[in-house]
């Protein structure tokens, strides 16, 4: 990630630069058996098709179990964890989003299945051109152990020569210094791979490469290799450590990125554009190019199949803006536009600040990366405030586009808070997306479009479509929520009455409508309430925390009682964390238990001014709040809020504003951070709004799942703490710079 000299390409991807394939067709396509994620589909709708009713645990567990053995073959398995390791046979009959290794996949018609020179994933098979480096003494088990963590999600026999296919560069470098005819062997095989070869030329002094390799460069590289190589491996190894029960979908997509990280001097050299005696050669830096990512995949034949995977895996645009902005937040996150270019640093602190971690945080990950695949196509540059005021004129992509970058500058313009007055700019950034947001052809567009682009995601790496196979499993089991649940107790130090699931729940909502997203429309998936109605143990557990964090005030207690907390937040907060609860738990259980909460609620704000102030400011105006009696200032707060399925408040002080932010109507577009970026009512309101996914459990469930978050994955996109100490005048320029195009473009009042 660096500043881009422009946040807004003037060729007119509204994140990427223009140079994509026309954008998909509003059309809206029929999805059948082949366009739909290809593991299992007709069976899965053939299974579930049997089974429309989930009244009872026994029902429920019929028909996941008439699932898994038509996905599966026999009988389901053991509820366990499924095991890390990535499918053998070719990728899923899906083409890959735009920019990647190939065309992105028309929205309009099913996906055609790929050509074997096209799209097959890289085939990890020995080469005769490249066993002399393989079979070489600087192949060695010792020189191998670094890459053993790389690909120990592979099966064990593969497992060593994927070892070697990566320790390749490193070997043919050091080969090369031998000189005689091994050495001239070593650097044929550097010739003959362009990233490989400039990236040794650059190695000692970098800067443009001069078509000059010398002893020097040749150490230099293998130093610098072997270094990226031990740092990946101690992230991996990080990760894993603060994340024992990360899913497989998360940590092969952890592990697909810290292969780039582990091969950084060779990514960051591949764009042609750096060979020697290119017309334009451009200098050798530290960052990596979509264009070289593609470079890698094409150009490359000797390096290592798995690397290839990962550069085809990150050069989509969904997926490569979470590298190009990782671990962005504050100023960096105010001042610092996508520009398709990331370092080692950004993949670092993208693992560490931002991964997902569980299977809840893949699915609104997945979401967020197929919306923007979904625009990525479409030019925006000429387009101007006649969007708002002409809709009819535009078509829904190009709605859809615009909705999208003005979410995205509307997350930077928050983070900027400090370095201006930004108050007008997010109202005037509100308004415009919630309009978008509500217009029927975007939300046709992305009803269509996010789901084909999650298909061809995770379609387009086999292992990542083999663990989301196996994910569905521990779905629809319920075996998913309980590991979340686990992770939640232990966050709460092993006592569950105090423990929050609202994450795990939120999580369940968004896995199950990720799966239906990919095994197609008609297939019947249970909902989070029937997969929660299936487990008493469960759902017992869940009433119980629910008296204890809302009945009973425990939550709004815990968080009254942190530095410098704000009451409102606070409220909001525990508001939200219970709306994920009320959308599972009956009905008649959560009415049963309202007036406890909002007398308890009420109770614990007249206990602090700033409550006791928060509490009048949500009485009816003429109610006479000053002459109102404790009950009915309990009764009229509790009229103030949302009795529906929902459970969100409605208070006047902070919803309307949630509303605009997180799409309550309809929430298409980038749910965490549109969702997270609730700005003054941080951290309260937190839109997971998985695109139009979201929008359809919203529209389908008349409740919020799906959109309520917990705050671990808010902070995780760098919202909730947004701003650090800065040089405010230098920063206050980048940031006019960042955000300032697209808000004249479209007629919005700058931040000054």
């Amino acid at each position: 990630m660096r500043i881009s000299t422009t946040p807004f390409s003037g060729t007119g991807s509204p994140m990427l630069g223009g140079d994509m394939a026309a954008a998909p067709s509003t059309k809206e396509p029929k999805l059948d058996s082949q366009s739909a994620f290809d593991f299992g589909v007709q069976f899965a709708q053939q299974a579930l098709q049997q089974h429309p009713g989930t009244d009872s645990a026994d029902d429920l567990k019929a028909m996941i179990s008439q699932l898994l053995k038509r996905l599966f073959g026999g009988d389901a398995k053991p509820e366990g964890q499924v095991p890390d390791k990535p499918a053998t046979s070719a990728p899923a009959t899906q083409t890959a989003p735009a920019t990647g290794a190939c065309p992105a996949t028309p929205v309009q018609a099913p996906a055609a299945p790929a050509a074997a020179n096209d799209c097959s994933a890289p085939a990890a098979k020995p080469s005769a051109e490249a066993s002399f480096l393989d079979d070489s003494k600087y192949s060695s088990p010792k020189d191998l152990e670094r890459w053993a963590p790389m690909v120990a999600n592979l099966p064990p026999d593969q497992r060593l020569q994927a070892e070697k296919e990566l320790n390749r560069p490193i070997a043919a470098a050091r080969m090369a210094l031998e000189k005689g005819p091994d050495g001239a062997k070593a650097m044929k095989f550097i010739n003959d791979n362009p990233a490989l070869k400039t990236a040794i030329d650059t190695a000692k002094h970098g800067g443009k490469a001069d078509g000059k390799i010398s002893d020097g460069d040749l150490k230099a590289f293998a130093k610098k290799m072997q270094g990226a190589a031990d740092g990946a491996a101690k992230d991996l190894a990080q990760y894993q450590k603060d994340n024992p029960g990360a899913d497989p979908q998360s940590l092969q997509m952890v592990r697909s990125a810290l292969l780039l990280k582990a091969n950084a001097p060779l990514t960051a050299a591949a764009d042609p554009k750096h060979a020697a005696g290119t017309e334009g050669e451009t200098k050798v830096d530290n960052l990596t190019s979509a264009d070289g990512l593609q470079a890698l995949q094409k150009s490359n034949p000797g390096l290592a199949g798995a690397l290839k995977q990962s550069a085809k895996t990150f050069s989509q645009p969904g997926f490569l803006n979470m590298l190009d902005q990782g671990g962005l937040s504050g100023r960096g996150l105010a001042t610092h536009g996508p520009d398709k270019l990331f370092n080692p640093a950004n993949i670092g602190d993208w693992v560490k600040k931002q991964a997902p971690t569980n299977g809840g945080e893949f699915a609104s990950m997945l979401s967020d990366a197929a919306t923007l695949n979904a625009v990525a196509g479409t030019d925006i540059s000429k387009l101007d405030k006649q969007v708002f005021e002409q809709p009819q004129n535009y078509t829904g992509a190009q709605k859809a586009a615009v909705m999208v970058k003005l979410q995205q500058t509307q997350q930077s313009v928050v983070a900027g808070r400090d370095l201006h007055k930004t108050g007008k700019t997010e109202d005037a950034l509100a308004e415009k997306i919630a309009q978008l947001q509500a217009d029927p052809d975007v939300q046709a567009y992305m009803k269509q479009a996010v789901p084909s682009q999650e298909r061809a995601l995770v379609a387009s790496d086999p292992a990542l479509a083999k663990a989301v196979k196996g994910q569905l499993q521990q779905v629809t089991s319920g075996q998913a929520l309980r590991n979340d649940m686990s992770t939640a107790d232990r966050k709460a130090n092993g006592d569950s009455s105090k423990a929050d699931y609202s994450g795990a729940i939120s999580g369940l909502s968004a896995q199950l409508q990720m799966q239906q997203d990919l095994l197609g429309p008609d297939t019947k998936l249970p909902s989070a309430q029937q997969v929660i109605g299936g487990q008493p143990q469960v759902q017992a557990r869940l009433k119980q925390s629910y008296e204890a964090n809302f009945s009973e005030g425990g939550a709004l207690k815990q968080l009254l009682g942190q530095k410098k907390a704000d009451v409102g937040d606070s409220l909001q907060t525990v508001d939200a964390r219970k709306a994920a609860y009320d959308s599972v738990l009956p009905e008649h259980f959560v009415r049963g238990q309202q007036d406890s909460y909002m007398n308890t609620t009420v109770g614990q704000l007249q206990q602090s001014k700033k409550g006791r102030e928060l509490l009048e400011g949500m009485l009816d105006p003429g109610a006479g709040a000053d002459a109102a009696s404790p009950k009915s200032k309990a009764q009229q707060f509790k009229d103030g809020y949302d009795n529906a399925k929902s459970g969100l408040s409605a208070a006047r002080n902070g919803i309307e504003t949630a509303g605009k932010l997180a799409g309550r109507e309809v929430s298409v577009g980038l749910g965490r951070l549109a969702g997270s970026i609730g700005g003054r009512i941080a951290g309260a309101v937190a839109g997971e709004a998985v695109g139009m996914a979201a929008a359809s459990a919203i529209g389908a469930a008349a409740g919020p799942v799906g959109w309520v978050i917990d705050a671990a994955m808010s902070l995780g996109f760098g919202i909730a703490a947004i701003i650090e100490a800065v040089k405010k005048h230098h920063a206050q320029k980048q940031f006019d710079h960042n955000v300032d195009p697209t808000l004249d473009q479209f007629g919005i009042p700058r931040a000054h």
